[in-house]
Order: C-alpha cells, then sequence, then structure tokens
C-alpha cells in the first residue's frame, strides 16, 4: 500500500511539474554568431579594393592554330571610389583600364550582392582562357606578368563581373568576405540540386 502511495504521489507530482513546466517555456537558444556582421564585412571589402591600386602587367600572346606569337601588350586595370554600402548590398567602384596607354575602359560599375549566384577565384591565365574561349579564340594562350587574381561573381542572367588583385592570397580573402556578403544579404545560388 505504501508503495502504491508513493507511485501515486510520484505521478501526481510529474504530471503538477510537467502542466507547469509547459507555461514557463524558455526562449529558444539564439543561433551562433556566423561571423561578422554585414557592415564589417563589407568596410573589410572596400578596404581591401582600394588597397589594390593600380594593376600593371605585359601579356603574351600564342595563337596554337597559326602558330603566331602577337605583340606584347602593356595593361592596366584599376578600381578607384569604390564603396561597399552594406544599407543597399551594393558594392560600386569606377573602373579604369589601360592597353598600352590607350584607355579601353573609364566607367562606373556596381554590383547587387543579393544577384549574386556563384563566386569564384581564378588566376589570370585562367580569366584570358575563359574570355578568349567566349569570343569565340579557344586557340589563343595568354601568359600575364606578373600575374594576377580575379575573383568572378555570376548574377542572374550569367553576368559576370570581375574584381582583380596582386595576390592569391588577397583576392581569396576578399572572396570569402564576398561569400559572406552575398549570404547576410540573401542571395547566393538557392537551387536545391
Amino acid at each position: 500500500m505504501k508503495t502504491l502511495r508513493f507511485a501515486v504521489a510520484a505521478f501526481v507530482l510529474t504530471a503538477f511539474s510537467a502542466a507547469f513546466a509547459q507555461t514557463a517555456v524558455a526562449q529558444p537558444p539564439q543561433p551562433a554568431d556566423n561571423g561578422p556582421s554585414l557592415a564589417v564585412t563589407m568596410q573589410f571589402i572596400q578596404a581591401k579594393m582600394s588597397e589594390q591600386g593600380k594593376i600593371n602587367y605585359a601579356v603574351y600572346t600564342h595563337d596554337n592554330a597559326s602558330g603566331e606569337d602577337w605583340p606584347v601588350y602593356q595593361i592596366s586595370i584599376e578600381a578607384t571610389n569604390v564603396i561597399a554600402d552594406s544599407a543597399t548590398c551594393r558594392i560600386s567602384w569606377h573602373k579604369v583600364t589601360t592597353n598600352n596607354g590607350k584607355v579601353g575602359i573609364n566607367r562606373d560599375l556596381s554590383l547587387d550582392l543579393r544577384n549574386v549566384l556563384n563566386l569564384e577565384v581564378r588566376t589570370s591565365a585562367q580569366e584570358a582562357k575563359k574570355e578568349d574561349t567566349a569570343n569565340g579564340h579557344p586557340a589563343l594562350d595568354k601568359r600575364q606578368d606578373p600575374p594576377y587574381f580575379v575573383v568572378t561573381t555570376q548574377s542572374s542572367g550569367n553576368v559576370e563581373t570581375p574584381f582583380f588583385f596582386l595576390t592569391e592570397e588577397m583576392a581569396n580573402r576578399v572572396a570569402k568576405a564576398m561569400v559572406h556578403a552575398v549570404e547576410l544579404c540573401g542571395g547566393g545560388n538557392k537551387d536545391p540540386f
């Protein structure tokens, strides 16, 4: 009989505790910190893009179809007035390129991180091969001296936007920051397959 009373008392106490426990539910734990804020990430991207200055290099081209070596081109690329705005998830800059001293591109550009689907780091040779192949010249081989590195984003509509860096280390650091910024802005490839 004592055992029965003890069991009933334990059951009532457990049921009573469970009923009150349901009314005082604790708040779910906050997600773990997943890295720097968007503002800090965008400041990093802006600073590192601005630090690059003018990238100067020579391009040596060989046409494998004809066996011809092309004249050497002296190229420069520079991004100025870089603004990475966390409020709009947009990076904007002014790009100037020259080819043997003649200005090629001289305009303002921007990238909305919410539209970025993929991101890739490439060597200058990989970037040139991809561009030449896309333009119908797969037989061209180009060598850049000194080589540089490109962080290329791909946005909706298969639009690619390149960002140029002097070192592979800096390209990889900025790429990592851009991936984080894209995620914080709600971009990225949402395709489950």
